[in-house]
């Protein structure tokens, strides 16, 4: 047996070794589109609960703050036993008379509508509201996270199961290399230098390909952490990505996000939340005034508790309040200021994700075309060298240079694909709508 066929089965069995280890330890793949990564991850990531939890409670609060201005009605009752009950002579030689009864129950129900308060509750209301408003836009960029980080993660194991295909097929190449130089070495018209070298790129390309399934593992597991999974076993389908489509341009996609990204909106409401907190403040210095209505109910009724409806309209104000007032809308109006100066960083800063997004990807679009043409150029070389050897004309070194050169143009056109793809999901991240993003398969299929 040769020592080519002897490698080459070497070969096969380590891969064949390898991925019966794996099938083992692994239950069998699920095809998983890009579409469906994105609807896995709201389902199931963590993120999103939590940002779901944290709205509905601050939406429960903002529900309390609105009970205030409803009316309040209170039903207490209280069962009474007395030891001994007073008592009073009323004349002398008649028996006592009883002030109360030695078991009462006594029911009382309690109801109580504020009239006026200055505006404060009005403005607790609005606060309340509008802080609602801010966690919803809030839990909208926690999905929008969440999202991106499913399609990071998708994109970067589409990535690896390519690099993966390029290291199979330079494995495939390096063997029949090393077949054709086995061959030429038994006909005498090459020397074992020739079978030598194609026996290293054999193993070159084995340890490559030993890579790329690593490489596919560790991206792997960064997609279920980032599907909120546990465990699992996908493969990524490159159908459901998105086509190759220009996108408009950076000032564009910058009002755009200005108007688009949650953070803002939310930044807004605070902004609105804290001139309503000022409100408050000026509410707790006037008057209040509310209505009671209290009707007892007593069984048996004595001469001490009887039943009865008591009607009452209470008015308060603060005569002095040690300048807690004053000190609370200074806080609130200086929540008001900090909380725009945040508004406006954050306007600058998203400006400036977009604009280094965009740049990103309109780089990837550049290097996916050179990456495109410098493949179709190492193929063509990769030929001419393999025609050339079988006629004598050149030597193995040539052969496994012009193979090299045709992996790692391969390995650049995935790299730039994959550039291509993780940028535009950052521009969709920045912009905060939905951006065209390129379909690599499409682009890879078109060269």
């Amino acid at each position: 047996m040769s020592r080519a066929v002897v490698v080459t089965l070497a070969a096969c069995i380590l891969l064949l070794t390898g991925a019966r280890a794996r099938a083992e330890d692994t239950t069998p793949a699920t095809p998983l589109t890009f579409t469906e990564a994105v609807s896995t991850a709201l389902a199931h990531n963590p993120s999103v609960r939590e940002a779901s939890s944290r709205t509905a409670g601050v939406r429960a609060s903002s529900e309390q703050a609105q009970a205030a201005l409803r009316p309040q009605v209170r039903l207490d009752s209280r069962y009474t036993m007395l030891s001994r009950v007073p008592e009073i002579a009323v004349m002398p030689g008649q028996p006592p008379f009883s002030l109360t009864q030695k078991n009462t129950l006594l029911t009382t129900v309690s109801a109580q509508q504020v009239l006026y308060s200055g505006g404060r509750l009005g403005a607790l209301v609005r606060q309340a509201s509008d802080l609602t408003h801010a966690a919803e836009a809030n839990a909208e960029r926690a999905r929008e996270l969440v999202v991106y980080g499913a399609e990071r993660a998708f994109l970067l194991l589409v990535a690896a199961q390519r690099r993966s295909g390029v290291a199979q097929q330079t494995l495939t190449d390096a063997q029949e290399h090393l077949r054709v130089a086995q061959v030429r070495l038994d006909a005498r018209a090459v020397p074992q230098f020739d079978v030598t070298r194609a026996e290293v790129q054999v193993q070159e390309a084995l340890q490559g390909v030993i890579d790329a399934q690593t490489e596919i593992e560790t991206t792997h597991a960064a997609l279920l952490d980032a599907l909120g999974l546990p465990n699992g076993h996908f493969t990524a389908l490159e159908t459901g990505l998105f086509g190759l489509t220009p996108v408009p341009a950076p000032d564009t996609l910058v009002q755009l996000a200005q108007i688009s990204r949650p953070e803002i909106r939310a930044f807004s409401w605070q902004v609105r939340s804290s001139e309503a907190a000022i409100q408050v403040a000026k509410g707790e210095r006037k008057p209040t005034v509310s209505l009671n209505a209290d009707y007892q109910m007593v069984s048996p009724q004595s001469p001490s508790q009887i039943d009865r409806l008591e009607l009452a309209a209470v008015a308060s104000l603060p005569v002095w309040d040690g300048g807690t007032a004053r000190a609370k809308m200074r806080a609130a109006e200086a929540q008001r200021a900090e909380t725009l100066a945040a508004q406006d960083s954050l306007r600058n800063e998203v400006s400036k994700e977009v604009r280094q997004a965009y740049a990103e990807v309109q780089s990837a679009v550049a290097q996916i075309a050179v990456a495109q043409k410098r493949v179709q150029q190492a193929e063509e070389l990769a030929r001419i060298a393999i025609v050339r050897y079988d006629a004598g004309v050149n030597t193995a070194m040539e052969v496994a240079d012009a193979q090299t050169q045709l992996t790692q143009a391969r390995l650049g056109l995935t790299r730039a694909l994959t550039s291509w793809g993780v940028a535009s999901a950052d521009l969709r991240l920045a912009v905060g709508a939905p951006i065209p993003a390129v379909d690599t398969k499409n682009v890879e299929g078109s060269r």
